[in-house]
């Protein structure tokens, strides 16, 4: 790797020590490809990552202002660099969560420092404590060991777990961007229904999501994120002829915090809330507004009595998706996840959407401005009315030339007009 040569030379040349740590010695060891650097250093860690910046040509900032980190972000992947913790390597390594992050290759040299005992534990499958403190220091962590679980498939073991289990009222006191980053990675390895559980399990999610803890909302959320996670992984099985349109959708990131898929199963989790739920829950979190209002739609969608229009086709189904906008796809895909009997309608309403969506459907014949020339009307309530009501007769195909149109609105605007509507 060009990255990795390029900080050996400097450090040579700055005459200092640094080592590979963390997840990338971790990865290594679990022959997983990582693009990204944990570097620790003896020099100062603010010039040797400017100086990396330089010699790559990349930018660089301050990744901590607490603890002096920084990133310089390369076309390989990212660079962390920090300065060592205590009086050096070991103490830095003793500092850490698990055994199987506590450890270090020298810069430029293969052979892995492992005072803990990592490389063994890996081979076993085994997540274990640096220390009895690791949590203490910060609870972070034990949303960490979760996601070693999900992802990386270390076991959790059953000290371990009780000493989670104990520490888990800890986490109220961690900043909440940073439970939903952990979430976040969690969530993007798939298998929600099983993170769930194991958040659950653990006593994490009555912290940091308690409005789904309850039993008889989460038993049955956990089904419904089984499915969902099928459908995510295999959207073309389950939506065939708009299938491109969905993928092209599912690429597109959510906001800055979560790609689609992700937003889309941490929204799943929290469908069966009430909708003021999803909103204050969402708040306390500290998620995007993107991400609230795609919570609280799929939570109005997810109470009882929430049906589907009889038909993909008419006025029905183009209110439904008036009223789940802009949020069409998503919802479609949480209907699908609940109740797999009607997957003909879903798909009808799909692929309405992405014609409506991609512009393959012809365009109302009519705008605001037309219907004032047309029909004298000035702006106001009763124009909005008329203009939804002729835009709802032309997407439900009630309505097919301008005339037709033009009879829609002026049938709404003598209703408006006797119920005294300006």
């Amino acid at each position: 790797m060009m990255s990795l040569q390029v900080v050996a030379d400097i450090l040579r040349r700055r005459q200092t020590q640094g080592w590979l740590v963390g997840g990338s010695v971790r990865d290594r060891e679990l022959g997983r490809l990582s693009p990204d650097l944990d570097i620790v250093v003896t020099d100062d860690a603010g010039a040797v990552a400017r100086e990396i910046a330089r010699r790559l040509d990349v930018p660089w900032f301050v990744l901590s202002e607490r603890h002096p980190a920084y990133r310089v972000m390369t076309r390989e992947g990212r660079i962390d660099v920090a300065p060592v913790k205590g009086d050096g390597i070991l103490d830095d390594l003793g500092e850490r969560d698990f055994t199987v992050n506590a450890m270090a290759v020298p810069i430029g040299e293969t052979e892995v420092l492992d005072p803990f005992g990592g490389v063994a534990h890996l081979r076993e499958r085994r997540l274990v404590t640096v220390s009895e403190r690791v949590f203490r220091d910060d609870p972070l962590r034990m949303m960490r060991a979760a996601r070693f679980r999900q992802v990386l498939g270390l076991e959790i073991e059953p000290a371990l777990a009780a000493a989670v289990r104990g520490q888990a009222p800890l986490l109220a006191g961690t900043a909440a961007e940073r439970i939903v980053a952990e979430m976040a990675l969690t969530l993007a390895a798939g298998r929600s229904a099983e993170a769930v559980r194991q958040w659950r399990d653990l006593g994490l999610l009555a912290q940091f999501l308690p409005e789904t803890s309850w039993d008889d909302r989460l038993e049955t959320t956990l089904v419904v994120l089984e499915t969902l996670d099928e459908i995510l992984d295999r959207p073309a099985t389950w939506f065939p002829k708009a299938a491109r349109a969905l993928s092209g959708r599912l690429e597109q990131p959510l906001d800055g915090a979560f790609a689609r898929p992700v937003a889309v199963r941490l929204a799943g989790l929290m469908h069966r809330m009430r909708p003021e739920e999803a909103v204050r829950a969402g708040r306390r979190l500290k998620l995007s507004a993107d991400m609230v209002s795609l919570a609280s739609t799929l939570a109005r969608r997810g109470q009882v009595g929430s049906g589907l229009p009889p038909a993909p086709r008419g006025r029905e189904a183009v209110l439904f998706l008036w009223e789940v906008a802009p949020w069409e796809p998503e919802v479609i895909l949480l209907e699908a996840a609940r109740t797999t009997d009607v997957l003909d309608t879903l798909n009808g309403l799909l692929d309405l959407w992405h014609a409506w969506a991609s512009g393959e459907a012809p365009q109302a014949p009519v705008d605001g401005v037309s219907l004032m020339c047309e029909l004298g009307l000035g702006s106001g309530p009763l124009l909005g009315t008329v203009l939804r009501e002729a835009r709802l007769a032309w997407e439900a195909g009630e309505a097919t030339d301008l005339d037709q149109v033009l009879a829609v609105a002026r049938a709404a605007l003598a209703r408006g007009t006797s119920s005294g509507e300006t």
